[in-house]
């Protein structure tokens, strides 16, 4: 089952994805917090964010800033994540600032309708490029430094906050970026009943806080997939680019488990 996205405002990239009707196919820079911005705004200044090949199993962070769609059941927002920050605290300081936040206090200072906390989430991958937004400027959250990364669109702003999305759909990730993966490295990957590969990039820590990178190796026995998909793992031979353009035809999905771990497609593969 695949489900039909708003039309309007999505219009960058995300390591969230909005639902669709397609066929699978460094350091901190500031310590203070920047005037936060309308929600579902334009977006200008776009910048290149680099992360070395050493990101894999580093914290990173995403909140979305959400209004209801006047039109219809669902909602618009602005995105903001933490990837490309380096921190000279544990993965585990991080987490706890970030279950911190107050939702509620946020949503007044930000004039949205709802916020969602995305994470906290894990790099899978070793390394990443993308584009953010608004010159990279940094608004620190929480002791988290965010940047803006796009608008999203949620096709059931009800079911996008309660967090009531099903797993294992296949989703639209309109985003310009690429993530890297060294050869030796092991990759974990979900197969579509129709053949298509999704290779994992992130995991996360919200639904279950067990499912760490630690116990990446033990997934497969934890997984409940639908009938027709499977589950693998690999060991790359050579290195691996996934790569996204946020224009492309067809678009670049995703697929989350029922964990929230994140796995693009790879065209690559079979």
């Amino acid at each position: 089952m695949i489900r039909k996205i708003l039309p309007a405002f999505f219009t960058a990239a995300t390591l969230v994805a909005a639902m669709a009707s397609l066929s699978p196919s460094q350091a901190i820079a500031q310590t203070t917090a920047a005037a936060p911005p309308k929600p579902a705004a334009g977006l200008a200044d776009p910048c290149e964010v680099k992360g070395n090949r050493n990101w894999r199993g580093n914290a990173f962070y995403e909140i979305l800033f959400m209004k209801h769609d006047a039109q219809g059941p669902g909602g618009l927002g602005n995105y903001y994540n933490s990837i490309g920050n380096s921190f000279n605290v544990s993965n585990e300081v991080l987490d706890a600032r970030f279950k911190a936040l107050d939702a509620e206090k946020l949503r007044k200072e930000y004039g949205s309708d709802g916020v969602r906390f995305n994470g906290p989430r894990r790099f899978v991958a070793n390394g990443f490029s993308g584009i953010a937004f608004d010159g990279c400027r940094q608004r620190v959250i929480g002791g988290i430094p965010f940047s803006l990364y796009g608008t999203f669109a949620a096709p059931s702003y009800d079911a996008f906050m309660t967090g009531e999305e099903p797993p294992y759909h296949v989703l639209v990730s309109k985003r310009t970026n690429s993530f890297y993966f060294n050869a030796g490295e092991t990759v974990h990957e979900l197969v579509t009943p129709e053949g298509a590969v999704y290779t994992m990039f992130s995991l996360s820590l919200r639904v279950d806080p067990k499912n760490t990178m630690k116990n990446l190796p033990t997934l497969a026995k934890r997984l409940k997939l639908p009938a027709g998909w499977k589950y693998r793992v690999r060991k790359l031979d050579k290195d691996l680019t996934l790569t996204s353009s946020f224009d492309s035809n067809p678009p670049n999905t995703i697929v989350l488990d029922q964990f929230e771990d994140n796995y693009q497609f790879n065209a690559g593969q079979k």
